[in-house]
């Protein structure tokens, strides 16, 4: 295993509608309590992914983008920790209390929550350079990664990342950390590409937190 001495930096890119990378979302903040884990959150559009050859996506209603230009903007605003902040209560709305970001009224309450102005989300979607910036974080996963959905998990500096991992429940204290220690020993596995197995009889409730 490698060593719980060294911290690692890891690139998390994630969409904001995506129910599993919530929960992967939840997992990985409790294992930074019981590891030495420095994580970057980074943006991927499924939108873009799941897009028809030839349309481009409406970017104020279309998926996430909503969410995501107000996150991009909160990163210039607050930096790593902002995206955090606001990760967590669009997050908590939209697969803990069924609330639908792609509704601004929905992402205005959730930015309040994480303590920034709501006109944060109105500023998001009248700046332009918002969009580019998500596509700049999912392009750089595309191109570096070969990443096709979320969460993608990378080693900051390194061009292998992985999709997952899909988890139903939280782990939490060290059987989150010892979960940790298995991927994080497979990220450093160049050789190492899939693991699957079947999940079309797992429930997916609904998780808060």
């Amino acid at each position: 295993m490698i060593s719980q001495d060294t911290t690692t930096h890891i690139n998390f890119h994630f969409d904001p509608l995506c129910p599993l990378a919530w929960r992967t979302f939840l997992w990985i903040r409790e294992t930074r309590t019981v590891r030495p884990i420095d994580i970057t959150w980074r943006f991927f559009s499924l939108e873009v992914v799941n897009r028809k050859e030839g349309v481009t996506p409406n970017f104020q209603n279309d998926g996430s983008w909503a969410a995501e230009r107000t996150l991009a903007l909160a990163r210039r605003l607050g930096g790593n920790d902002a995206v955090e902040r606001l990760y967590k209560t669009l997050g908590a709305a939209q697969h803990g209390r069924r609330e639908s970001i792609k509704d601004v009224a929905v992402i205005q309450a959730a930015a309040k929550q994480a303590d920034f102005d709501p006109g944060i989300v109105v500023a998001a979607l009248a700046d332009e350079g918002t969009i580019q910036d998500v596509l700049d974080d999912h392009e750089e996963a595309v191109r570096r990664y070969r990443a096709f959905g979320v969460p993608t998990i990378a080693i900051e500096g390194s061009d292998v990342g992985f999709y997952g991992p899909i988890i139903q429940f939280v782990p939490r204290g060290e059987d989150a950390g010892e979960m940790w220690d298995h991927i994080e020993w497979a990220l450093h596995q160049p050789n190492l590409f899939e693991l699957k197995r079947d999940r079309s009889n797992v429930r997916w409730e609904l998780i808060a937190e």
